[in-house]
């Protein structure tokens, strides 16, 4: 098999079968017993069609996390088109992702472990920095309805990190508890973080 498979779309096929694997063996053993071994048994591979693909298992925990976000960041730009004004494009973009999430709570499941565990070469977290743009974009947000008058006086640093915190907090909690209904629990807090935001 030559290098360049990696690029037909067998090789594509083949990265997101591996990369599903990871997510499940994620999701059910948690990091530290993510191993390639068990990640190539989850997929019906040799470790060494694993290794083909993904030189390390810390690129193919960080490929799984990546895919993720980029999934989820494309679907919240095309929820949000529609929305104009502060207020509709905070409640349209967390709208989007608790909905985006609510069929994926398996690679959810995996994202928070690599989230929590994943280090970099200087053995920080690898993925901090996705955590700091979002609350820096979520502030931003805030700013700009205040400039315009849609949201009362606060301090959008604090705010954007508890609309953060309450979004994660829901999603930690639905994938917990299956029996958890997500679209009217997201309903709920939206509505409560429009009405914490704005002059009502």
């Amino acid at each position: 098999m030559g290098r360049g498979s990696r690029g037909t779309v067998g090789g594509r096929a083949r990265r997101e079968q591996i990369e599903r694997a990871a997510a499940e063996v994620l999701a059910e053993m948690g990091y530290a017993a993510s191993s390639v071994g068990r990640i190539a048994e989850r997929a019906g591979v040799s470790k060494g069609v694993v290794t083909y693909h993904f030189p390390s298992k810390d690129e193919l925990l960080r490929r799984v996390a990546l895919r993720l976000f980029q999934e989820c960041s494309a679907h919240i730009a095309a929820s949000i088109t529609g929305a104009t004004t502060p207020a509709e494009r905070l409640r349209a973009g967390i709208s989007a992702e608790l909905e985006f999430f609510s069929t994926r709570r398996i690679e959810f499941l995996a994202m928070a472990e690599i989230m929590a565990n994943h280090r970099d070469a200087s053995f920080g977290h690898a993925f901090d920095e996705v955590s700091t743009s979002e609350t820096e974009t979520l502030a931003d947000l805030l700013a700009e309805g205040q400039a315009q008058g849609d949201f009362r006086a606060f301090d959008v640093h604090e705010a954007a990190h508890m609309i953060a915190a309450a979004k994660n907090g829901l999603l930690d909690r639905w994938a917990s508890d299956e029996s958890l209904d997500l679209a009217s629990a997201s309903t709920k807090m939206l509505d409560f973080l429009e009405s914490a935001v704005s002059h009502r």
